[in-house]
């Protein structure tokens, strides 16, 4: 189609030479990015090198358009000297007569645009006019009734298209148009699976999904750093039951993995190894890759939820119980007074009667009168105890040095006589510093932890008494090496009269009390355990300013 007679049938030199520093479409280096994109890229690239050999141009380029923007976007470009082999995109503004007039064509006619680094300014065009182009032809690239963007040719000497010229490169245009719709198309795509891959690895809940034969097929960021590893690619192809193991425990993975996670949809929750709780959710997938009995699996931690609802729930039923003990408290203190009073006074008559005396020896009327006063004190101790859990009693706010405290709690320990030959550790925190709160309430929740540790450890055991500073809270943590507390006790550790220890070495109301005590401080009382493993309880104190109080 083409005049072999055309002064452009041999190249200039100028033209010859780039033609030889110019990347053909095979040698062409790819895009920094990948996959996709580069693809895509390299797609244009090819057509851009084709039409300037066909055309036999000095160069050839296309462009997208962004009228709402004002913008061009050079997609590829063939024989740019001075862009070397750097394949890359340059925005352009998209202003000038010519450029305007491209942009807004209704068809697919050839402009022609005459002396670029002359009577233009090199504004207009100024990737071209630096490329020494005295002549360019431009057309516009339309797909499915919508404009794309440009393909445009440029001649460093001056030539003017013949009509077979321009019928050709109108054919060429189709074809770069098709390919610029095919790259937009995969760009949005690719952009669009970019943002969810994003999304799905930026949400701070673990999702696994897997197979029909139980085989994790995909998997989040956050599901990935649970099961140990550092990208998600490395979970793919695990059996989803040793995913649970990693993720919540052996007897987690034993346990929901047989009954749960294959066929319908369900909830449960479900508590891992080190304590924390998830709430897990299995949906089904009908039509993956995977076919029938592939599911999503996702997880939320519901640790900090699940002890503000069980905070409450106990706060409740401390309240229901407390309303009950005051009023139980009062009516019992006045017989057991009697019931003491009358057994003194009998002891002392009975002691004042050397006669009598040596009857009551002999029947051990003593030892019964003294057992009744010990039982009596002790009903009026569990009764105080019930009046400490159902006052409402409003704590102090004033600078107390914690670390200086749990030291006088622990000399205090250490000097007991069961406490001999326990070895207590301590670590504290020399940046806790003061905390405003009441002195006496938390000497008196510590009083009743390490008594409890005591308790709980054996012969050859130790406690560990520590101190820290974890953001805007101060933590108290007492941890014994005992024998642990089961999961089914450790739901109820709080509960008033609940208690572990033989008959008449507890009354179950230190720690409910301890409990209250540590609500009252704005704080919260929790316990970690695990059978032979210890306990360790942590009292957590908010840092707040001293609390001012009116003078005079």
């Amino acid at each position: 189609m083409i005049d072999p007679s055309n002064d452009r049938t041999e190249p200039t030199n100028a033209q010859a030479g780039t033609n030889a520093r110019s990347p053909s479409p095979v040698a062409a280096r790819e895009d920094p990015g990948a996959g996709a994109h580069g693809e895509s890229a390299a797609t244009l690239r090819g057509v851009v090198e084709m039409v300037r050999r066909v055309m036999r141009s000095d160069t050839a380029s296309v462009a997208t358009l962004a009228v709402a923007e004002g913008t061009v976007t050079w997609k590829a470009t063939s024989g740019f000297n001075s862009l070397g082999e750097a394949h890359k995109e340059i925005v352009n503004p998209l202003r000038g007569m010519f450029a305007e007039q491209a942009a807004s064509a209704a068809d697919m006619t050839v402009i022609e645009v005459r002396n670029v680094g002359g009577e233009l300014p090199a504004s207009e065009f100024p990737l071209h006019s630096a490329e020494g182009l005295r002549d360019l032809a431009l057309v516009r690239l339309r797909a499915r009734g919508e404009t794309l963007g440009l393909l445009g040719i440029g001649y460093r000497t001056s030539h003017r298209l013949t009509p077979d010229e321009k019928e050709l490169l109108e054919s060429l245009a189709e074809m770069a148009a098709l390919a610029l719709d095919n790259t937009r198309l995969l760009e949005t795509v690719t952009a669009g699976k970019k943002i969810w891959e994003q999304t799905f690895d930026a949400m701070p809940d673990g999702i696994i999904v897997h197979d029909g034969l139980m085989r994790l097929t995909r998997c989040n960021a956050m599901a990935a750093e649970m099961m140990g590893f550092e990208q998600p690619a490395e979970a793919i192809g695990l059996a989803c039951a040793e995913a649970f193991a990693r993720l919540f425990g052996e007897r987690a993975a034993a346990f929901h993995m047989n009954t749960r996670t294959q066929g319908a949809a369900s909830s449960f929750e479900i508590q891992a190894e080190d304590s924390r709780r998830y709430l897990v959710a299995v949906a089904p997938l009908d039509g993956t890759e995977g076919g029938r009995g592939s599911s999503v699996i996702t997880w939320s931690d519901v640790t900090q939820i699940s002890e503000m609802q069980e905070q409450l729930s106990r706060s409740r039923r401390l309240a229901t119980v407390g309303q009950l003990a005051a009023g139980v408290a009062h009516e019992i203190n006045n017989p057991l007074a009697a019931i003491t009073t009358c057994a003194e006074a009998t002891l002392r008559d009975i002691r004042s009667a050397p006669d009598l005396d040596a009857i009551a020896a002999e029947r051990s009327w003593n030892f019964y009168l003294e057992e009744i006063v010990r039982q009596a004190l002790r009903c009026k101790a569990i009764t105080r105890g019930l009046l400490d859990l159902s006052r409402q009693r409003r704590a102090r706010r004033e600078p107390c040095d914690i670390n200086a405290l749990v030291e006088r709690g622990v000399l205090l320990l250490s000097q007991r006589e069961e406490a001999q030959g326990t070895p207590v550790r301590t670590e504290l925190d020399p940046q806790i510093g003061e905390v405003a709160t009441d002195e006496v309430l938390v000497r008196q929740i510590l009083d009743n932890l390490l008594t409890n540790a005591l308790d709980a450890v054996e012969r050859g055991g130790s406690i560990s008494v520590s101190t820290a500073l974890e953001g805007e809270r101060a933590r108290i943590e007492v941890a014994d090496t005992g024998a642990g507390i089961p999961a089914e006790t450790l739901v109820r550790i709080f509960d008033p009269f609940y208690t572990t220890k033989e008959a008449g070495k507890g009354s179950g109301l230190g720690l409910a009390i301890s409990a209250t005590l540590a609500e009252a401080l704005g704080g919260a009382l929790t316990v970690e355990s695990k059978l032979g493993a210890g306990s360790r309880f942590r009292l957590w104190l908010p840092r707040r300013a001293p609390e001012q109080r009116d003078e005079g």
